[in-house]
């Protein structure tokens, strides 16, 4: 039974993390960065939406604090 302010089961979150060496974190914040400024979390549930078929809403992949990507910097910048 879900009571008042917990909401439905599909809306509500569960915390994930991921311990890794400092390497590999630069390594992954470089390959979201490559990736038209999108977030870690955004790229990491792209990549469990492509490489396994998990059902990822679109609406899940986009920046969860309102930050807009930033223009790719120009040649020669």
């Amino acid at each position: 039974m879900v009571t008042e302010g917990q909401g439905s089961e599909e809306r509500r979150s569960a915390f994930l993390q991921l311990r890794v060496t400092p390497q590999m974190h630069a390594a992954i914040a470089r390959l979201a960065l490559d990736h038209d400024n999108i977030t870690i979390r955004a790229l990491v549930m792209n990549a469990l939406k492509q490489t396994y078929g998990l059902d990822v809403p679109d609406a899940e992949l986009r920046d969860q604090r309102g930050r807009q990507p930033r223009p790719a910097a120009a040649a020669g910048d």
